[in-house]
């Protein structure tokens, strides 16, 4: 029996750029313009929702400086974008035992920063006797490692948000999570 997970990234927009100056910063080190700057895995409370706006469940990333979450969550901003992972039960499971386990982790300011040149990974203050530290991309690559969706080689333990988005794309199906969202061919 499959079930579904989604990788949800959120898109650079000019509305964005102006809120804050990460967003111009994740932006600028995109490897691609007007790229994605954001990444969020998503667990939906069902498979197959029945006629529902937007579909809810639970959301697992970090935001610059703050500390894992998982959240109840639905997708309601035009900037995101979707891909549908089917994965079996058990990945799935894996995977959200994996963000369970994380919660309460620290924001990765030196990953984070070095990333454009370098792979530090969450793993380095482990070293100095402190927990996983993790930037949104970091912590989504890892949950689908763990859950045995993308292989350790695909993009490295650092990737630009962006950068996963493309190693994605031919390993998902574009979709949404919002009812009123229209794919253009």
């Amino acid at each position: 029996m499959s079930s579904t997970v989604y990788v949800c990234f959120l898109e650079a927009d000019a509305e964005l750029m102006e809120q804050h100056w990460l967003n111009k910063a994740a932006a600028y080190f995109s490897p691609e313009k007007n790229g994605k700057i954001h990444v969020e895995l998503f667990f939906p409370e069902s498979e197959q929702p029945e006629n529902t706006e937007v579909v809810k469940g639970l959301a697992c990333s970090i935001h610059y400086g703050g500390r894992v979450f998982l959240t109840q969550k639905h997708f309601s901003r035009k900037q995101w974008s979707f891909r549908t992972l089917s994965v079996s039960k058990k990945q799935k499971e894996d995977m959200l035992a994996f963000c369970r386990e994380h919660v309460g982790d620290h924001f990765n300011h030196l990953s984070y920063f070095l990333s454009p040149w370098c792979e530090v990974g969450p793993e380095y203050p482990l070293m100095f006797g402190y927990g996983a530290r993790w930037f949104c991309s970091e912590l989504v690559v890892c949950g689908l490692r763990v859950g045995g969706v993308l292989d350790v080689s695909a993009c490295g333990c650092s990737p630009h948000p962006q950068r996963l988005f493309r190693v994605l794309e031919s390993a998902s199906t574009p979709s949404s999570v919002r009812g009123s969202y229209v794919l253009n061919f």
